[in-house]
């Protein structure tokens, strides 16, 4: 791949992860490496990886709906 579709996949996974985020920070820990990764910040559950960012939503919000009751950030 070339430098400048390198630079447009990292600014679109940027925006997918800002976008996440948004979502979901206060409740899941959101990072890529790779993959899109996520883990509850009450440490239950096993960590959730999709390989795009609306896989990772999907699953995030599968869990979040059977689980609804995560700690926020301002709550620890």
């Amino acid at each position: 791949m070339g430098d400048y579709a390198e630079a447009h996949h990292a600014r679109i996974r940027g925006r997918e992860l800002a976008d996440l985020r948004w979502h979901w920070d206060e409740a899941y820990e959101i990072s890529w490496d790779g993959r899109f990764r996520a883990r509850r910040l009450d440490g239950t559950g096993s960590p959730l990886d999709a390989g795009t960012a609306h896989g990772l939503y999907e699953l995030i919000r599968d869990d979040y709906s059977e689980h609804p009751r995560v700690p926020r950030r301002d709550e620890r």
